[in-house]
């Protein structure tokens, strides 16, 4: 008998400690979701060629400077980075704010500017973070047991998608 009321206990106090557990800091809550680099653009400038020796007037010094404008022009921006910050999302967790980096149309990079600091939203924002890469939106499943910051954080992306639509 005196063993049965020891197992109990134990047992009891081992339910309390692990229905009591939350995840300890995480060792960078600033985790970053990269996609893959966008292939190079390869372009020769017009001012690659040598210039002309033959002729020394002073209008062939100052025809250099209509082609290096002329670069900018034909780059193609289609693929340069762009940044938009997501709103601030409150939650009784915490708030959770995202920064996205777009190249081109591509969702490229998303940075955690504010998060909760504590909670299972630690284990619950890279998992959100990767999805959304994947997704390349805020279409994405709010994580078990973070329900509130999941979508908080689905908010905020979406605000911040929403915001490079406005900048193009």
């Amino acid at each position: 008998m005196k063993k049965t009321i020891f197992v109990v206990a134990l047992s009891i106090a081992g339910f309390i400690s692990v229905w009591r557990f939350e995840p300890g800091p995480a060792h960078n809550t600033s985790a970053v979701a990269q996609a893959p680099p966008p292939a190079p653009v390869t372009s020769t400038p017009a001012t690659s060629a040598p210039p002309s020796t033959s002729d020394t007037s002073p209008s062939s010094a100052t025809s250099p400077a209509p082609s290096t404008s002329e670069v900018p022009a034909t780059r193609d921006t289609t693929n340069e980075p762009v940044t938009t910050q997501g709103s601030a999302e409150s939650s009784r967790y915490g708030t959770v704010q995202v920064q996205v980096t777009f190249t081109g149309s591509r969702i490229a990079v998303i940075t955690l500017l504010q998060a909760p600091d504590g909670g299972r939203s630690l284990t619950a924002l890279p998992k959100l973070q990767e999805e959304a890469i994947k997704a390349q939106s805020a279409d994405i499943d709010t994580v078990t047991g973070a329900t509130e910051t999941s979508e908080s954080y689905k908010t905020s992306l979406q605000a911040a998608i929403d915001a490079r639509g406005k900048q193009r």
